[in-house]
């Protein structure tokens, strides 16, 4: 079964969805109240979640009971895991002054 459910979830934006939902539904409220600033790794197969302090451990911790699953990594209380930024004028220069 996990192989037919494996294909369903063959792209990140498709993983990506299955895991808010299962996290939405199942365990967000709780958590949202209970483990603020910590990782949430959602297997989307089984819709089992492995907490941890950082996303180094919330995966381990899944991937250790889970070793077949699909993951979608939450940072609980924010809107993503990580923050990315840029700036449009940077130049590669810079590193060599």
């Amino acid at each position: 079964m996990a192989t037919n459910m494996s294909a369903q979830f063959s792209d990140p934006k498709s993983v990506a969805e299955a895991g808010e939902k299962i996290y939405r539904e199942h365990y967000q409220t709780r958590y949202e109240t209970t483990h603020q600033g910590k990782f949430l790794a959602v297997d989307i197969l089984s819709g089992n979640a492995y907490l941890g302090h950082d996303p180094e451990a919330a995966l381990t911790e899944a991937k250790k009971n889970s070793p077949q699953g699909r993951f979608h990594l939450i940072k609980i209380g924010s809107l993503g895991a990580y923050r990315v930024s840029y700036t449009s004028n940077a130049g590669a220069n810079w590193l060599y002054k």
